[in-house]
């Protein structure tokens, strides 16, 4: 799951692993499949290789479906019909692709265990950096795996635990001490319990919710709020990091207990790009955020002091990704913000085609500029990122190009990516980071050969304290290891040196 699989293509934007949600209703008559399909889809953008769902009604058996395919394709209504009960949880899936065997219903999730000793179904968002380690101590007690991915391991572990005891806000908790990475998890025991647990540091994101009304009370856990709104619940809440919470259609909602920290490492890019403008993650409205990311970027643009660019300036956004940011640049600056690429959303995404050629052609097929906005014009265009660069530069050559732009200046809302990840976003490898791969060769030079490569008029990436500030979370708060290099896990710390050395010994 860490490190990158043989055939993988590097992506154009960041990818988030996995959306997470699930559902409590104490009318035992009552199916909650429905809302489970609504919650999955307001969650799509998390992950669109898989889904699937495990529902029970309260004292019988746990059913699970999933399939590759995006939400409305694999829950059909012929499908959801056939699944009653009043608890589920659900799952989307965006997998490593060349991983193998990630088409294999083996790798989906939720993630359905049962062997003589217990049954329960789980889900999670992210990724368990030691997991290597944690299954090879597996063997060594004769477990059998199936896959090689962090999830089953995780439901190994935790059956293994069960074992020794039946209460699983403590068999939890010790997974918890055992496990080292990014995790969001929900997982739905045969008793008709959900437990909702985040990690330590509070990586990926989870909150709480309820629909209440004089038939029934609905309990709900997501990776966003934007999926509580969607099927008409009250947003009660943010799981807390290291925070374990129990969803009971006998003893409603609460909170079984809390693994303290001296800080947490929310992850800063679902504030960027990753989440629903829509959401309030940890207290803080993504929408808002990013417009505040734009606000910033035109307080320290000094182009804004150069009289004949801003007399012939527009405001354009990357669709989708950069409009909340654009929209908060043209405020700031006081420039007209204008739509100024079409973006055609029937098209393939361009980040699984191999080879470049063939990916410089989906680019010019999903997106076109609008001559009679762009020509002749400065153009300031608005983007959340830049991974690898060559969409990036492919854009900017459209907008001069083929609209008759007279110039383009790049304005990034995060600041330059220059180290892997490895909690759970896509991008793996320094190398094949433009950031990260131009600072090493060039130093403190490095931006200025970016916008060479990339090919605007002007560069500006955001600060770190630019977007800490926009964000509202100091840096004790954020993870912030794609941008600095320094990790939060140990674990990870340890690998990202190890890759280090690699690199040098090659060099």
């Amino acid at each position: 799951m860490l490190l990158k699989k043989k055939g993988q293509k590097m992506r154009e934007k960041p990818r988030e692993n996995c959306a997470i949600f699930g559902v409590t209703c104490d009318d035992l008559g009552y199916s909650v499949s429905k809302l489970l399909y609504q919650g999955l889809i307001a969650l799509q953008h998390r992950g669109q290789e898989s889904t699937g769902i495990s529902i029970l009604k309260t004292g019988g058996k746990i059913f699970t479906y999933k399939k590759n395919g995006l939400v409305s394709k694999v829950l059909e209504d012929k499908i959801i019909s056939q699944y009653w009960g009043n608890v589920g949880i659900g799952h989307n899936r965006y997998a490593t692709t060349g991983a193998v065997g990630y088409k294999s219903t083996d790798y989906m999730q939720p993630f359905h265990f049962k062997n003589n000793e217990i049954e329960f179904s789980m889900a999670f968002n992210g990724t368990i950096a030691n997991f290597d380690e944690i299954k090879k101590n597996m063997d060594n007690m004769g477990r059998v795996f199936i896959t090689d991915t962090d999830t089953e391991v995780m439901a190994q572990l935790i059956g293994s635990i069960a074992l020794g005891t039946e209460d699983w806000p403590e068999i939890l908790r010790l997974a918890s001490r055992i496990l080292d990475g990014s995790y969001s998890l929900i997982l739905m025991t045969a008793d008709g319990d959900i437990y909702a647990m985040r990690d330590p540091l509070g990586f990926k994101p989870l909150c709480i919710g309820e629909l209440k009304s004089e038939q029934r009370n609905i309990y709900f856990v997501a990776s966003e709020s934007c999926a509580i709104d969607v099927v008409g619940g009250k947003l009660l809440r943010d799981v807390k990091p290291g925070e374990i919470v129990h969803l009971s259609h006998q003893k409603d909602i609460h909170s079984e207990l809390i693994i303290k920290t001296n800080k947490t490492a929310i992850c800063q890019f679902e504030y960027v790009y990753f989440a629903r403008p829509d959401s309030v993650i940890d207290g803080v409205s993504v929408a808002e955020a990013r417009l505040r990311l734009g606000m910033h970027l035109a307080k320290n643009d000094p182009i804004l002091n150069n009289h004949e660019i801003r007399e012939n300036a527009i405001v354009v956004p990357v669709p989708d990704s950069g409009r909340g940011v654009a929209v908060g640049y043209a405020k700031e600056a006081n420039l007209p913000y204008e739509e100024g690429l079409m973006k055609n959303r029937y098209v393939h995404r361009t980040f699984i085609m191999p080879g470049q050629l063939k990916r410089k052609i989906a680019v010019k097929e999903k997106l076109n500029p609008i001559k009679n906005v762009v020509n002749g014009k400065d153009i300031i265009l608005l983007d959340d990122s830049i991974v690898r660069g060559t969409t990036t530069q492919q854009i900017v050559s459209l907008l001069k190009e083929k609209g008759g732009a007279k110039r383009v200046h790049l304005r990034i809302s995060c600041p330059p990516i220059i180290s892997p990840c490895y909690m759970g976003i896509d991008f793996p490898t320094k190398n094949e980071l433009i950031a990260g791969r131009f600072r090493n060769l060039y130093g403190e030079k490095y931006l200025e050969e970016i916008q060479k490569k990339i090919g605007p008029d002007t560069l500006l990436y955001q600060t770190i304290d630019g977007l800490t500030n926009a964000i509202g979370k100091n840096k004790n708060q954020l993870c912030l290891a794609c941008l600095t290099g320094n990790y939060p896990l140990k674990s990870v710390q340890k690998l990202a040196e190890l890759e280090k050395s690699i690199v040098k010994s090659r060099a």
